[in-house]
């Protein structure tokens, strides 16, 4: 285990306790790991975290579970045991990060709380995630990514709920993107306060609820038109507006053309000219109240055109533009390729894997996560060993079920 920070590694020598299950605090970790810091993640010692059973998977662990926990540790433990809880507050002595995603209370009533955990180990970060806050309502409720999309507003976003407020229509986001959003704010978070327990010598506990932090990832561009609140600001169509596709007779563009001249450029290349003047489309302010109208014409004027053409004229006029690519084909793009951010390797359980490498690149240097995840309990008996568990207690806590050495 490296144990010095490194340009690359800036974190190693740090260790991280994850008390989680499912994506956020999961993710959060990982990308902790990729900078170096080493990750146990302690999991319920029967299922296990049930993201190891959600989606593809091989020799009864998921892909999901795969792109979440690369590099980590497993201490598949119960904490309702005494000495799982005497596990975990072992592993706080000499801990910098612990994460949690329980709802509130849950923690506390192990005997694994915040101020129980900081009284142990002052200099430690405790990161508490829960689903809708710690106060109001929702407070103690379950919450699952579709949920955060749903209350959110994202749903909203998603359906297109500007065309009709009296009527809207909802849809998800294809992904779980309030996990990862809210497991990018855990990482951000507990890295900043590091930084200030750099200064002080202390630790701190945090609080991050999901609806909070995709509230405030969707607001600066999503919730435009709601941000100004005084009856003389000049409302314009929401940027959804232009998140269109171009379709050409032999595949399709995403594109973004804000300059003028980009939009010369697009009415050179579709032989409307005579549009240039037009006071609709002269400015970009004109160009942005006018989205609708834009993107008819453009979807229309370049649907009979080669894909190869209209990339051309877009690059000559140097329009951010690229090719569509179905998640099949983005795994041969070259320029995916070429900056190296898929990395394939083998491990022993789940055998040829591709995954993406870390998407920092410290000193402008690249790093590999080339690294299995851990078997349900892999690390057990070796961790419990560490924190000075008796081999009995081990053996009595594996034979009840307590413990499971995988």
């Amino acid at each position: 285990m490296q144990t010095k920070p490194t340009a690359e590694k800036p974190l190693a020598g740090l260790k991280v306790i994850e008390m989680s299950t499912m994506i956020t605090c999961a993710y959060a970790a990982m990308m902790l790991r990729s900078q170096g810091a080493q990750v146990i993640k302690v999991e319920p010692a029967q299922m296990g975290d049930p993201m190891r059973y959600v989606g593809s998977q091989k020799n009864g662990q998921s892909a999901l579970f795969h792109n979440c926990n690369r590099g980590k540790q497993s201490l598949a433990i119960d904490l309702k045991h005494e000495n799982g809880a005497e596990a975990v507050k072992r592993l706080v002595k000499d801990g910098d990060i612990m994460l949690n995603n329980y709802r509130p209370g849950v923690m506390d009533n192990l005997g694994l709380g915040s101020e129980a955990m900081r009284a142990i180990n002052p200099r430690l970060i405790n990161v508490a995630v829960t689903g809708f806050g710690t106060v109001g309502p929702m407070a103690t409720r379950p919450a699952y990514d579709h949920v955060i999309q749903g209350i959110s507003g994202l749903t909203g976003l998603q359906g297109g709920d500007f065309a009709d407020p009296n009527n809207p229509e909802y849809d998800f986001v294809k992904m779980l993107i309030c996990d990862k959003v809210t497991a990018y704010t855990v990482a951000q978070a507990a890295t900043a306060a590091l930084v200030a327990r750099a200064t002080t010598g202390e630790g701190q506990h945090i609080d991050i609820s999901m609806l909070h932090t995709c509230l405030a990832f969707m607001w600066p561009d999503g919730m435009m038109s709601h941000t100004l609140q005084d009856e003389d600001a000049v409302q314009m169509p929401p940027l959804s507006e232009s998140y269109k596709i171009l379709d050409t007779k032999d595949g399709s563009i995403a594109c973004t053309a804000l300059t003028d001249g980009h939009w010369a450029a697009i009415l050179k290349l579709l032989d409307r000219e005579d549009l240039i003047s037009d006071p609709r489309f002269a400015s970009l302010p004109g160009r942005m109240a006018n989205f609708p109208e834009i993107m008819t014409l453009v979807r229309d004027g370049v649907k009979n055109m080669s894909l190869a053409d209209v990339l051309r004229a877009f690059q000559a006029a140097d329009i951010p533009s690229a090719p569509c690519e179905s998640r099949t084909s983005v795994m041969a793009n070259e320029q995916v390729l070429a900056i190296g951010a898929l990395e394939t390797y083998v491990t022993e359980n789940m055998g040829q894997l591709t995954a993406p490498t870390p998407p920092v690149l410290f000193g402008g240097n690249a790093t590999s996560l080339a690294e299995p995840s851990p078997r349900h309990g892999e690390h057990s008996q070796a961790l419990m060993a560490t924190l000075c568990f008796d081999a009995a207690v081990v053996q009595e806590m594996t034979q009840t079920g307590a413990l499971l050495c995988g």
